[in-house]
């Protein structure tokens, strides 16, 4: 199922559109807000993202430099959906990285055509194509499946919840408290010493250099390229 992230503050439009979206058989989760889409964005992966330009606390085009800036969220297509329609801003979201770009009001069927062409285009045919890369670790999201040297890798749930926010995000540190809110809805006691015994077993599975300790800050997956 093709899964969207639609950024839309006008409650009225967001309402009938999110509806209309999961009529249609698309996976959607809905943004409110500029920060709250990256919340989205960091927590969640997906095929697309319908994005407006006019949001509150992140303007829109933020969001989508933030989406382009990210080498690992390349991989998302993005349709802007504005009430701007001068050519200047039609250019400038593309320039900066859209896909595809309508302007407001617009026919839901146009809208459906254009998810359509912009996924073709971008041979977006299943979740199991989305991936993250680490040196020759490649984490695979929707399908909960680890490589490593193209060799099946087995993670335990807390595993997973703590290595996927790292490879989705390589280079930034998470610190002991960002990365056991992860655990949070595991069912046993978070204790003084989870994540480091946790961070041990991901190493001696991923290699011991493969999660970095920084003195003090929390740990990080680094790439050669920072």
């Amino acid at each position: 199922m093709i899964k969207i992230l639609y950024i839309e503050d006008d409650v009225m439009i967001g309402k009938t559109t999110y509806q209309l979206l999961r009529h249609e058989k698309f996976e959607v989760d809905w943004a409110k807000t500029g920060l709250e889409a990256l919340d989205f964005l960091f927590r969640q992966t997906y095929h697309l993202v319908l994005l407006d330009l006019g949001l509150p606390e992140l303007e829109g085009l933020d969001v989508l430099k933030h989406i382009r800036k990210k080498i690992e969220l390349n991989k998302i297509a993005v349709i802007i959906i504005s009430a701007r329609d001068q050519s200047r801003d039609k250019i400038q979201g593309l320039k900066l990285g859209a896909d595809d770009y309508i302007v407001k009001p617009y026919d839901f069927d146009e809208l459906v055509a254009r998810i359509e062409s912009v996924l073709r285009r971008g041979n977006y045919a299943s979740l199991n194509e989305l991936n993250f890369n680490v040196g020759q670790v490649q984490l695979f999201p929707n399908t909960h499946r680890i490589l490593k040297d193209g060799q099946p890798i087995n993670l335990s749930t807390k595993e997973w919840s703590i290595l996927e926010p790292m490879m989705m995000y390589p280079n930034q540190i998470f610190s002991k408290q960002m990365l056991e809110e992860k655990l949070y809805d595991c069912d046993d006691e978070i204790n003084s010493n989870t994540i480091e015994v946790h961070i041990h077993n991901l190493r001696q599975k991923l290699g011991k250099d493969f999660i970095r300790n920084v003195r003090g800050l929390g740990y990080c997956v680094e790439t050669q390229e920072k």
